[in-house]
């Protein structure tokens, strides 16, 4: 019964704004009642059970008769009502900018644009002025330059077929080839890729495989021109002849002239320093003696298209739906630097901080990684841990679990795994650090982390070095870059009684706990509280790879100090005016009793 009162108060909520927004639109214009069904409503909308009532509005513009027709939805405001054009109207000036083929004038995106539910007239009254200026600019050629802008969104609105692709767009011919799926994918079963090899990889994750062998394509990176310039064959070789693309004139020609079978092309070019990809396929051309003696396997483009029933025939156009890294990527807001650097990072612990901060820069954009965990993945470990009980029944090692879940997220990853102590694959050099950026310990065994530190000052490992990890509760965490060459490392951060300097929590306090039964040792802390600090983390890291910082740095997160006292645990007076989620940067110099990178020890 309650539930019907809700509905009720939201229908006549929605009913009353439409009668509030007619009752306005009346006095500015004529309206008439217009059924679903009617000739003008586009079939898109007859379909749809979005939305529910349906006006005309004729309107007078440059000398001309005009119907429009408004289409409110059943949740107006809070959903935008639609204006389309006439049928009439639209054989008529098509095609101009900003109405697409069933009709629809786009007037504002509703993904930024909000309607005024106060004032729902004056909202759909300024709506269909902008829909006569798009009108207005249209029919006067004012506005030809946004076909290039929105050059896609009409390119795919006509298109024939589409295709996945994992190619990203580049500025040089390419031959390219098209695979056939052994099941549909992401409502596909053709894919683009560079080569069998890397489209195999990057389906390695997923159920499936390549079903036969690939056809060949050609890509040319074109000059920008309008959408509607290319129809035919004969627009094809316009457009190769203009001079910005007439290098790519004998590509086109040895392509057609190489098999009857070549007869799609991949293009791209720059809309707004961003290179856009669309695809077309021509009708496959007929074996046959051209005029002027050309063998068929050499035949200009000029030729093969002399004949006019060959020269008019219409391509079919192709709408390409990118999965490249760059595309994905940067539509995701990943930093464009870390795209084009192509970074290579080796984590050493994949346990709970390793792993989601794995998953964390990967999101970023980071696709090279060397993963180091010697441990399985345990039931017990799966609370705080990227993976889960899936992986654990799987008695995978961390390494792989991780590695699964990174490569399931993004197939493009390049995910080379190590399931060996980290310190024996130095000792027998089963493992090259030389190619990474970055060598991240997040295993948190002082032990260890002396060692590696030891080992880097020594020039074993010549790589940047960060260590982190988090304090017990959450109370806050650390990361701390050691520069591969300047003074300052991590035995600066202790003192002379092996007790690190900056720690939150007191260093007489006793955080760590075990199981009863003589279990493994653990700190206490949350997957929130990880998640919380991987996220600071990630963005520090992110820092030392795009600036290269010149001298050892630690960054020191601090969490929820008021629950930690209220746990009746105390903190390090250093940090008792410290605010709680706030970051302190301090850079370590060298100290002259460290026995790692003082000047008696290393014979300066």
């Amino acid at each position: 019964m309650i539930q019907d009162q809700h509905k009720n108060i939201l229908s006549n909520y929605y009913e009353n704004s439409v009668k509030k927004a007619i009752d306005y639109l009346e006095t500015k214009y004529s309206l008439l009642d217009c059924e679903r069904n009617d000739n003008d409503v586009p079939e898109i909308i007859q379909s749809s059970k979005q939305y529910n009532k349906f006006y005309k509005i004729e309107i007078n513009l440059l000398s001309k008769s005009f119907i429009l027709i408004l289409a409110f939805p059943k949740s107006f405001p809070d959903t935008f009502p639609k204006i389309y054009l006439s049928k009439k109207n639209y054989q008529e000036i098509y095609p101009i900018p900003h109405i697409d083929k069933n009709r629809f004038i786009c007037t504002r995106d509703p993904e930024i644009v909000s309607l005024s539910d106060k004032k729902t007239g004056e909202a759909i009254e300024k709506l269909i002025e902008i829909a006569l200026e798009i009108l207005e600019k249209g029919i006067k050629g004012e506005n030809k330059e946004d076909f290039i802008k929105e050059f896609l969104a009409y390119w795919n609105d006509e298109s024939c077929h589409f295709l996945l692709s994992l190619f990203t767009p580049i500025e040089d011919c390419k031959q390219l080839y098209i695979f056939k799926l052994s099941k549909e994918f992401l409502g596909c079963r053709l894919i683009l890729s560079e080569s069998k090899e890397r489209l195999m990889k990057w389906l390695n994750p997923f159920d499936v495989e390549i079903e036969n062998e690939e056809y060949k394509v050609l890509y040319i990176p074109l000059s920008r021109f309008n959408p509607y310039l290319l129809d035919n064959n004969k627009d094809l070789l316009a457009i190769l002849s203009n001079p910005v693309n007439k290098n790519y004139l004998k590509e086109v020609e040895n392509f057609f002239n190489g098999s009857i079978n070549n007869n799609i092309i991949i293009s791209s070019f720059y809309i707004e320093g961003e290179r856009i990809l669309f695809g077309w396929k021509h009708k496959r051309f007929r074996v046959k003696q051209f005029k002027g003696g050309f063998r068929s396997s050499y035949v200009p483009l000029q030729i093969r298209l002399a004949d006019p029933k060959i020269r008019n025939k219409p391509i079919e156009k192709i709408e390409i739906i990118r999965l490249d890294k760059r595309r994905i990527f940067k539509r995701g807001g990943a930093i464009t630097t870390f795209l084009k650097k192509d970074n290579s990072i080796a984590l050493a612990g994949c346990g709970s901080l390793g792993s989601y901060l794995a998953m964390s820069l990967s999101r970023c954009g980071i696709s090279n990684f060397i993963l180091i965990d010697n441990e399985y993945l345990l039931p017990e470990n799966t609370p705080r841990h990227l993976c889960g009980f899936l992986e654990a029944s799987l008695k995978m090692k961390k390494v792989d679990a991780v590695k699964k879940r990174l490569t399931e997220h993004f197939p493009h990853l390049e995910c080379k795994t190590y399931s060996n102590d980290f310190l024996q694959l130095l000792q027998e050099e089963e493992i090259n650090l030389e190619k990474c950026d970055l060598l991240i310990i997040a295993i948190g065994k002082i032990s260890l982390e002396r060692r590696i530190n030891f080992l880097q000052r020594r020039g074993v490992i010549d790589c940047p070095v960060v260590y982190m990890w988090i304090e017990p509760f959450g109370i806050g965490g650390h990361i701390l870059y050691v520069h591969p060459n300047e003074y300052g490392c991590y035995e600066c951060c202790f003192d002379n009684n092996g007790i690190f300097k900056y720690s939150i929590a007191r260093s007489d306090e006793q955080f760590q706990k075990r199981e009863s039964g003589c279990q493994s040792t653990f700190i206490p802390y949350s997957s929130l509280q990880i998640e919380q600090f991987i996220s600071i983390a990630s963005k520090k890291i992110l820092t030392v790879l795009d600036k290269g910082l010149k001298e050892s740095i630690l960054y020191t997160w601090i969490g929820d100090i008021k629950e930690f006292e209220d746990m009746k645990f105390r903190i390090n007076p250093m940090y008792v005016t410290k605010s709680p989620y706030s970051i302190i940067e301090r850079k370590i110099l060298s100290q002259e009793t460290c026995e790692v990178c003082g000047k008696e020890e290393l014979n300066i």
